[in-house]
């Protein structure tokens, strides 16, 4: 859900604040409004290239909130 450039990803279980850290750990600051929601609020002038790089991160920042329990399956 979103709106303008603010987006905010509706996680499928309280794991923001884990999320939170992994995309602070991987250079990327966001904020957590509620447990299951990280929102993300890129400045107005974000490039194409910062969206890409954003969007490649996300996979991994996601794996390291949930500890990456996927990978077993």
């Amino acid at each position: 859900r979103g709106s303008g450039l603010l987006l905010g990803i509706v996680l499928p279980e309280p794991l923001a604040p884990q999320a939170r850290q992994a995309a602070q750990d991987a250079g990327f600051l966001v904020n957590v409004p509620a447990p299951d929601v990280v929102r993300l609020m890129p400045p107005l002038i974000i490039g194409d290239a910062e969206v890409d790089t954003l969007l490649r991160a996300l996979p991994g920042i996601l794996d390291s909130a949930y500890g990456d329990g996927r990978s077993g399956e």
